[in-house]
């Protein structure tokens, strides 16, 4: 069986997940993690005040919206029609279709580049590379690389096909040999979300008529609980290494 297209594949999540096929099909853990990424967005990429920002990957407009209100201006870009179709407009947010390594916008026309999970879902070597290349040439010089992705230590065993798995080592070594610095890294997702995952399917195995599409009410204090644990590695230098997912921030030279 060939295997689908980049395109294929999100218009295919777009249907079975909606708005969640940018993320998580599994709604539990896209509510754990969301609060862990936008802690750590907030923190690394932080305030606009004016500044232009590509949201490669965009999805349907979550980390947009978010960043817009942020002060950013937002360029929302992604492959899928369907998830776009799903992206609500907002003030200094504007969407464009098309894969990362195809975008025809001008060179060095944004402050800062935000991928969340978006890059790792790019499987083919050349693909990937002609895409980092695409969003160097629209960073301008001097400005922000932000990339949320799965990035362990060390790989280990296989993965699903959707996905490229990619050590911390090598998303370094992309952007560093085309000439950006690494200025800093945290991890998002440590301790805290195996307790509230398994939590998750104890309560839906004891109720196998529970909605799946809601995290479980009677678990909140549990997720909020574990979050903080989480957040709180999140500062500490050297823990943040053990981080399986992690955001690293670069920046591009200035000349």
């Amino acid at each position: 069986m060939t295997p689908p297209t980049d395109h294929e594949y999100w218009e295919e999540r777009t249907r079975l997940y909606g708005a969640r096929a940018a993320g998580y099909s599994e709604v539990a853990m896209d509510a754990y993690e969301d609060r862990l990424r936008r802690a750590a967005i907030e923190r690394l990429v932080g305030r606009g005040e004016g500044r232009r920002l590509l949201d490669a990957g965009c999805g349907s407009g979550r980390w947009s919206i978010r960043l817009a209100e942020a002060g950013w201006v937002v360029t929302g870009a992604d492959i899928s029609h369907g998830l776009l179709a799903l992206a609500p407009s907002a003030h200094n947010v504007n969407y464009v279709e098309g894969s990362i390594q195809d975008l025809d916008l001008p060179a060095a026309s944004f402050d800062a580049v935000l991928s969340v999970t978006v890059l790792q879902h790019i499987t083919d070597e050349s693909s990937f590379d002609a895409a980092v290349d695409n969003l160097m040439r629209m960073l301008r010089p001097a400005g922000t690389m932000a990339l949320l992705e799965y990035a362990p230590l060390r790989v280990f065993g296989s993965m699903p096909g959707y996905m490229h798995a990619r050590s911390r080592g090598r998303w370094i070594r992309a952007f560093t040999s085309r000439g950006c610095r690494l200025r800093a890294e945290t991890g998002v997702r440590f301790l805290g979300h195996g307790p509230y995952m398994l939590a998750v399917k104890i309560a839906r195995g004891l109720r196998p008529g529970t909605d799946k599409e809601t995290p479980p009410l009677a678990l909140n204090a549990l997720r909020a609980s574990c979050q903080a644990v989480d957040l709180a590695l999140a500062r500490i230098p050297g823990i943040t290494l053990l981080g399986d997912v992690r955001l690293l921030t670069f920046e591009k030279a200035s000349g």
